[in-house]
């Protein structure tokens, strides 16, 4: 117990998804790695944000099954905005209470970025709710990983190369639904 009381010390304080990325995912784990048993390494290691994680750890199992069902609740919603099937993309998971909500707001927001930033916002509220009262242990530790992990993928978008790469994917379904493209190649 007494070392994840040093590896959890002498890593920088995460205090929300806004802020930049105060070390990155390989120093965490060098820090980490000093410290603790071979085994929880290779559980630290395998913490991930992937829903598609088969063998996830810990609190991470809790967390992945939280992130299929509002992976789920967005297929669902977006299925449904467009009057398509939604069945086919669909993971097998139970629906987690909360997850349609946010599904829902992020749905509403304005851009795709806007909803990008929500949805982190409430991963990481729901990191925060899975390690609640894990103190200087492993669960901090896989919480910890998984806070860096949004802050390293947040720290990767880029607002203007995002909004190019959307202007031409809509270019794209405009040609081939046989839809005439605005002057300008402006579709946004």
């Amino acid at each position: 117990m007494a070392a994840y009381y040093y590896a959890s010390a002498s890593l920088p304080m995460l205090i929300g998804p806004d802020q930049p990325v105060p070390v990155n995912s390989e120093e965490m784990l060098d820090v980490c790695r000093r410290f603790i048993a071979d085994g929880d390494y290779g559980g630290l290691v395998a913490s991930s944000l992937n829903p598609e994680d088969a063998e996830a750890p810990g609190i991470c199992a809790s967390y992945r099954d939280w992130e299929r069902s509002l992976r789920n609740e967005l297929v669902i919603q977006r299925a449904a905005e467009q009057n398509l099937s939604s069945e086919e993309y669909i993971r097998a998971s139970e629906s987690i209470s909360g997850t349609s909500a946010i599904a829902s707001e992020a749905m509403s927001k304005s851009s795709p970025l806007e909803a990008e930033l929500y949805l982190d916002s409430c991963r990481w509220l729901k990191i925060e709710e899975l390690s609640t009262g894990h103190f200087f242990d492993i669960e901090f530790l896989r919480a910890y990983r998984m806070k860096l992990q949004i802050l390293e993928r947040r720290a990767k978008f880029d607002e203007e190369r995002g909004f190019s790469a959307y202007r031409d994917l809509y270019a794209r379904v405009l040609t081939a639904s046989g839809t005439d493209i605005p002057d300008g190649g402006d579709n946004g």
